[in-house]
């Protein structure tokens, strides 16, 4: 569990790293900063994956400049597949008139070396800061990582490793490896229906109550909404609250059980537990790690690859969470809303 003195997001300056513009997920984080522009203490945010029209970048900050927030933005580098565009490109939702800078990597060096520590962000590959750390391999030590992803082998749905993992996995690799226990949301903390069949517990859906609650409210919180909406028209079901359950469980304590761990990352993405791990883990079922006690009851498969030391996710408490993105982007009102969207999600 949370350590009493284990430090929390909001108390250096961060530094947002956002695969924008595919999936909404990041799009609710950037609402969810716009709303509250101090709560996290910002200090840059920068775009990953980008297109070549860099279409995140301009996505991002037209999503500011809506909310009239003044946040430093950058265009950051593009991913091994050199994708030509993203989805708010093609939905039309990228403005032209907005200005940022392109260089990320340059950004993130001067952020790190104007403090002597700085949270790290990632919700998407970590090539931008792979690249600025391997520019600058010294600055590692003021890295305090909050990272989406990757996934536990034996423990995701899909045969390919996470996202954010598989998109550079060199580059993942290695600044897990540079970066003092680096803080992990893994893919089971955020991913799961309430049954066979039904609604994702942490999925936003275009008429759920609280996307109807967002098209009302401010003007970021609308364009998550018809970003989410871009989304669903290319078959996606909803939108699975990856990114804010990242955000606010670096912040907020009780919404996600996290545990010090030993962990091997593989060179494709994968991550595995080390034996000592596996079996500390295991005998804590079924109080913790329920949700992947098929992995903890079975036998260790070890794996090769870079051993770390980290902080790895276990079950998360989705009515708290939930709650916490709907006051995230709602103030007060979103505790109402919260309910009304598990119940919703429950149906």
């Amino acid at each position: 569990m949370r350590s009493i003195n284990e430090p929390r997001l909001g108390e250096a300056p961060a530094i947002f790293d956002m695969d924008i513009g595919t999936d909404p997920d990041d799009t609710c984080v950037a609402a969810i900063l716009a709303a509250n522009p101090s709560r996290f203490r910002a200090a840059l945010l920068v775009t990953s994956d980008e297109t070549r029209e860099k279409g995140r970048a301009r996505f991002l900050a037209g999503l500011l400049r809506a909310a009239g927030v003044d946040l430093p933005v950058a265009a950051g580098l593009p991913s091994v597949r050199r994708r030509a565009s993203c989805l708010v490109e093609e939905a039309g939702l990228s403005r032209e008139d907005v200005p940022f800078s392109l260089d990320a990597v340059g950004e993130i060096l001067r952020v790190l070396e104007a403090h002597p520590r700085v949270d790290y962000v990632g919700l998407g590959p970590l090539t931008n800061l792979d690249a600025a750390l391997g520019l600058r391999p010294e600055l590692a030590a003021r890295v305090r990582l909050f990272q989406m992803g990757p996934a536990l082998c034996g423990a995701y749905r899909r045969e390919a490793a996470q996202y954010n993992a598989r998109l550079d996995p060199d580059a993942f690799a290695r600044v897990l490896c540079r970066v003092d226990k680096p803080r992990l949301l893994f893919s089971h903390s955020s991913w799961g229906s309430f049954g066979e069949g039904m609604r994702q517990r942490l999925g936003v859906y275009p008429d759920d109550p609280l996307a109807c609650a967002l098209r009302e409210a401010h003007p970021a919180a609308a364009l998550f909404v018809r970003h989410l909406e871009a989304w669903v028209e290319t078959g996606k079901d909803c939108s699975i609250m990856h990114d804010p359950l990242t955000v606010l469980s670096a912040a907020l304590p009780g919404l996600v059980d996290f545990e010090d761990v030993s962990l091997v990352v593989r060179e494709d993405g994968w991550v595995g537990l080390a034996e000592r791990s596996h079996v500390a883990l295991g005998a804590a079922l079924p109080a913790r790690g329920s949700v992947i006690a098929g992995v903890l009851s079975g036998r260790h498969a070890p794996i090769e690859g870079r051993a770390i030391e980290a902080r790895m996710s276990l079950d998360t408490d989705d009515e708290a969470a939930r709650r916490a993105i709907a006051e995230g982007l709602l103030g007060e009102e979103g505790a109402r809303v919260a309910v009304a969207w598990g119940a919703w999600n429950r149906g």
